[in-house]
């Protein structure tokens, strides 16, 4: 695996978090929801936006990602998983889940996640031993159970 570090997001990483958020999920809104409504989306991202909900991902000094994660007394949920699409494929979302799997199996807590029913991520997951326990109209509800 590549080296790779995290870091605790600041407001200069918000315009690379809505890059990464377009970059990132272009495509899949697209297959799912028939077009990318740009002014749509940055009002979304605004309203979300937070730099304590964010790590950065970065690779020799290179913004390459970012992980938003909620961390209860009833779960570890992953809130965002996003890669620039040069960096995916790697391993390093792989090896960021596992780091949560391995906080949450020391609470005895289950990971949970949502992703939207187009994402390509699901098999991911599937393969990292979430299964689906709910959907909604949008998304598929995920979760994997500590080992």
């Amino acid at each position: 695996m590549e080296n790779w570090t995290t870091r605790q997001a600041t407001a200069d990483d918000k315009e690379f978090l809505y890059a990464l958020n377009r970059a990132a999920y272009t495509d899949l809104v697209r297959r799912q929801f028939g077009a990318w409504d740009d002014a749509w989306q940055r009002s979304y991202f605004e309203k979300k936006w937070d730099p304590q909900k964010y790590e950065i991902v970065e690779q020799a000094g290179q913004r390459i990602g970012a992980l938003s994660v909620s961390r209860t007394t009833a779960e570890v949920r992953i809130v965002e998983i996003q890669l620039l699409p040069a960096f995916q494929g790697r391993g390093i979302g792989t090896e960021l889940l596992q780091r949560e799997f391995r906080h949450a199996d020391v609470l005895g807590l289950p990971v949970r996640l949502q992703v939207l029913r187009e994402n390509r991520a699901r098999a991911l997951y599937e393969r990292l031993g979430f299964r689906v326990y709910g959907e909604t109209g949008t998304h598929f509800l995920m979760e994997r159970h500590n080992k």
